[in-house]
Order: C-alpha cells, then structure tokens, then sequence
C-alpha cells in the first residue's frame, strides 16, 4: 500500500523537496499561500485546510519552516498537528532549527507515542530541486527506521549522525557557519587582490590550484567570474544561523571569533541591502568597502597570489577548527562530524587533513607553518591598510597565528593552532 506522507510548508526549499513526493506517495500539502497549494496539486498532491487533518491521514509528517518557532506552533497549536497525531507516526523536522528547542519537542512528542526526526538541509534550492542537496538527519534507531526511505526519496545525500534528535541541526549549524566564514574571508582577500590591479579568473584560478581552495572558491568564485549566481540563499536567514551558532558556542564555552565576525558582516548587509538580501549580494557588499569592481580583468601577480593563498588557507582552517571545536563540546561524535562536512559547503582542502587529524585526536599536517602563516597574513595586513580594503577575518586570523607561534613557536606547523581548539594537549 502506498505511504502517505504529509508536507507542512512550501517555500522555495520546502516545495522542492515536496515535489519528489509526488512520485511512490500519497502526498499531502500545506502551507499558508494558497498558489503554494495549487502548485503541488498540480503536481499530483492533494491540499488540505489543517494540521490537524493532514496528521490524522499521513504516517509521517515533514515540516520545512522559517524557526523552531513556527515548528513549535505547528505541531502544538490548537488545530495544529497534535490533534490528529496518534502513537506511532513520525515526524520529520527538516527546518534549519534551534536543537534545544527541537530536542524538548521531540520529548513532548514521545509523551504521545509520536516519533521524531530532524533532517536539515545543507545547500541550495538548485540542489533540492536536483535531488543533489545534502540532509543531515538525527533521531532514534525506530524513527529513522521508519524515515529513512522517505529521505532517499528527496535526494542521493542523506547523513545520519547520531541518535539525538537535535544533533542534525547543530551539525547543519557547524556546516553553514564554516561555509559562510570561507565565503566572507576570501572574499576580503580577493577585493585586496582585485584592487591591487589582479585579474579575477587569474586569482580564482590560483586559489583552486591550491590548497586553500574551499567549497566557496570553487562555487561562488567561479560563479562570479562566470557572471552567474550560485545560489539564492536569503542572507536574512544566514544571519539566523550564525546567530544560533554563536549562541551555542556561548553554551558551550567556545571562542568562535571569526563566526562572530562573520555574522557582523552579515548583519552589516542586511542593514545596509535590506531583508530581501540574498547570499550573492555579500559580494558586491565587499567591493563598495573596498572600492573596487569584484569582476574584472587585470595583471598576474605571483608574489601576491601566494601570500593570498596563504591568507585564505588560515582562514579555512580557522574557522573549521573553531566551529568543529563548539560541535564537539555540544557532543558531536568527531568522526561524524568529518564523514558529513567534507561532503558539503564546509569543504575545504586543508579540512581532508584537519578533520580525520582531529576526530583521531593528532595535530593535523598542514602545508605551512605558524611563521610562515603569520608573514604572509602581516604583509597582506600591511597592503590592505595601504589599499584601503577590508581586513576583518584576516585580521582576526593574524591576532590567533602570532599568539599561537608564541606559544608553539614560529617553525610549528598550522596544525598547532588548530589542535589548540580543541583543548587538548597536541603530542609528538
């Protein structure tokens, strides 16, 4: 017999994943906007008027909202999907989330019978609508048993972390922070190459030959050469996970200074482009700091060009290391944690090194040392005061290397630093 299943909320990521429902399921739809509706009807899904309806006919329920809040009043609010729940049937979170919040909605669940999954998303619309985004699920043996297929059925990417409900979501809240952090540190670095007089497709190209190349240089870099977006991705929303980011880095006792300046700058845009600001927008945001034209053609610097390799290479590893730091004293098993981010945005080079480094409990191989890191950031520092461009993360990044070869020495390699936030002790 054929499984019904139930999607609450229809935007741009939800309706996406909806739409592979419609084939292999009874598929039933709700959302606010009635044209939402009439799209998936179209589709082969049937609209209903209530929480309450769609859960009394559906054996599993996926919800695709704004917060945890809107989760919370969908499920528990009068007519919402608490009164057509019976025990047995599972419930599916696939909203970009706040865990504590989901873990007490899944506790409350549980009271009932009901079962629970959450399953947030890492990557765009596009990949949703290929069937290529990544989801990254955590919950009990029982529900991901009952769920698992349905997962498949939306996409060839799907991770399961732990047992946990609530796990899923802070590991999406490691993925996004280190993907955002990439994207706003490279591109200070290539608004200092881009006013210096560098060619764009030259410097993008030496950053992906390289091994600082990131999920970033590779996507939106190229994109931008390209003249092309890659992603539609409202920075509205990316403000809110760096802002639970942060929030559980404050839990857990954590430094996470360049995600903290990474959401500095995207609360600057949104101030300053307004609440339908988009991802992409980031990057014209930099060229007006740095009064420059992001894309253009220009000369090849090779002196230049490695001290920007070195520049951005510090920057992944930094923000990798602090925000895999937070995930693991939020208690995210460390070898999942490298199985899931090299798969997505929190891609980098050097993290195919730093992330099995650190769930083994070594000092990470990196292919620079502190010494040499800090150089490279100290004459960038200097070409940026002298250009007039942004130095935010890079500079962070600056203050951390030269403290790091205090302690460790200047011949140390970058691992050290790494290995520091972990609050370990680094041997050998």
């Amino acid at each position: 017999m054929m499984q019904t299943v139930g999607y609450v909320g229809l935007g741009a990521m939800g309706g996406a994943l909806a739409g592979h429902l419609t084939l292999g399921y009874d598929l039933l739809v709700l959302d606010r906007s009635p044209a939402a509706v009439a799209v998936m009807e179209a589709k082969g899904a049937r609209g209903v008027v209530s929480g309450a309806q769609l859960a009394r006919e559906a054996d599993v329920i996926c919800l695709c909202l704004p917060r945890s809040s809107d989760v919370r009043a969908a499920i528990f609010a009068p007519g919402g999907l608490a009164d057509g729940l019976t025990p047995g049937k599972l419930i599916i979170d696939q909203t970009s989330g706040v865990p504590g919040q989901t873990a007490a909605i899944a506790t409350e669940l549980a009271a009932r019978g009901v079962m629970m999954l959450d399953a947030p998303l890492s990557g765009g619309v596009p990949a949703a609508q290929a069937g290529t985004v990544t989801i990254i699920a955590s919950g009990p043996d029982d529900a991901w048993a009952k769920g698992e297929a349905l997962l498949h059925a939306m996409t060839s990417k799907v991770y399961r972390c732990s047992e946990r409900v609530g796990d899923g979501q802070a590991l999406k809240l490691v993925n996004n922070a280190i993907g955002m952090g990439f994207r706003v540190a490279a591109l200070e670095l290539v608004a200092l190459g881009r006013k210096a007089g560098m060619g764009l497709a030259g410097l993008v190209t030496g950053l992906n030959s390289s091994p600082s190349a990131n999920f970033t240089t590779r996507g939106m870099l190229v994109g931008l050469v390209e003249n092309r977006s890659t992603t539609n991705f409202a920075l509205s929303l990316m403000a809110k996970d760096l802002s639970e980011a942060l929030a559980l880095g404050l839990a857990t006792g954590c430094a996470m200074p360049l995600t903290g300046a990474t959401r500095s700058t995207v609360q600057m845009g949104l101030a300053l482009l307004g609440k339908d600001a988009k991802l992409d927008d980031i990057i014209g945001l930099t060229g007006k700091l740095a009064q420059v034209e992001m894309r253009g053609e220009g000369a090849a610097d090779p002196d230049l060009q490695a001290l920007i390799d070195i520049g951005v290479l510090v920057g992944n590893v930094i923000v990798v290391s602090e925000c895999v730091a937070m995930g693991r004293q939020f208690g995210l098993q460390p070898a999942q944690m490298a199985r899931i981010l090299n798969a997505g945005s929190a891609w980098c080079a050097a993290s195919e090194t730093l992330l099995p480094a650190l769930a083994a409990g070594k000092v990470p191989e990196l292919p620079v040392t502190l010494g040499e890191a800090g150089g490279a950031l100290s004459a960038l520092a200097a070409r940026s005061a002298h250009l007039g461009t942004p130095f935010i993360l890079p500079g962070i990044a600056l203050a951390l290397v030269q403290e790091a070869a205090r302690r460790y020495g200047p011949t140390a390699n970058l691992g050290r630093l790494t290995f520091g936030y972990e609050d370990q002790s680094a041997s050998g």
